[in-house]
């Protein structure tokens, strides 16, 4: 089965498993780094929001021995769990009053998105791009955003300044930062009977400490949340190595303790060619800030 005639099988199936009433429709979704995925929509009943459920990966699935009939029901399983429990209002998103206080920045990779970013405000920061979502809700199960597009800025007369002054206080409010120690990590991973020994393997090792937010979604942007870097720099008393280990997430690493620039670029190298996916790659270069310009460097 060739992947349109999956993709084809598939609406057919979910639509006939769920009547009339629902609508059932795949779109070419294009994601960050150019990353091009057909997500599955489901509107039933009414509702005007849905989850974005992504097939390619279920076509890897079939490919590899998984029945149809089993990815439908996870494809369903996957509908009715991230559901939101109402329809969201959106109307708001016109008038700009409203909107101000949803402003938030993510950021990505500039040469990998310059299509995405001829559409949409943007502010150059290193080899990145700083860009702008409103953020309809956020809990522990992730957020919903809206991205901001370059007309949306000249229906609300506003400028990419403005929407950066706002996101700038925006978005730690909204999507507080987090840092742990990667002991604490291992904490999470290992029961208490392997603990001990790891922690022990680990004496030696590179302190390193994990940077992102509270939903763990694009908390990469943290290191653009004006003091944070600072504060954390004067709190372990040491410049830092910044190095992206994601758009989710930023490793953040004391200089002395760390070792040659090129030795930790080499790193983020291999580990964004063979962990990260395409869509979740930041950057492959290693960041430097120092205490004494206050400033984040390539």
């Amino acid at each position: 089965m060739t992947y349109q005639e999956f993709k084809d099988t598939t609406i057919r199936a979910i639509q006939m498993k769920l009547g009339k009433n629902a609508r059932v429709t795949i779109q070419d979704i294009i994601k960050n780094n150019d990353t091009h995925l057909d997500g599955l929509t489901i509107l039933a009943d009414q509702s005007n929001i849905s989850p974005t459920i992504y097939l390619n990966q279920y076509y890897e699935q079939f490919l590899h021995g998984k029945t149809l009939s089993e990815i439908y029901t996870e494809i369903l399983l996957a509908y009715e769990k991230h559901l939101p429990k109402k329809n969201i209002d959106v109307s708001f998103f016109t008038d700009y009053s409203k909107v101000k206080e949803h402003i938030i920045f993510k950021l990505v990779n500039y040469e990998r998105n310059r299509e995405l970013l001829k559409q949409v405000p943007h502010i150059r920061y290193l080899d990145l791009a700083i860009v702008f979502n409103c953020l309809i809700s956020a809990d522990e199960d992730g957020c919903a955003t809206i991205l901001i597009h370059n007309h949306h800025l000249s229906f609300w007369n506003v400028s990419t300044d403005e929407l950066y002054e706002l996101a700038k206080v925006n978005t730690p409010k909204l999507l507080s930062h987090r840092i742990h120690s990667m002991s604490d990590i291992i904490k999470e991973v290992f029961d208490d009977e392997d603990l001990s020994a790891v922690l022990s393997e680990e004496a030696d090792v590179i302190p390193m400490y994990i940077l992102t937010n509270r939903q763990k979604l694009h908390g990469s942007a943290c290191i653009v949340y004006e003091n944070l870097l600072s504060s954390i720099a004067d709190r372990l008393n040491s410049d830092l190595y910044v190095l992206p280990s994601s758009i989710h997430e930023v490793i953040l690493i004391p200089s002395a303790s760390a070792n040659s620039y090129a030795e930790l670029s080499s790193m983020v190298r291999e580990v964004n060619a063979t962990q990260v996916s395409r869509e979740e790659v930041l950057s492959d270069h290693v960041y430097y800030y120092s205490r004494t310009s206050k400033k984040l460097s390539m």
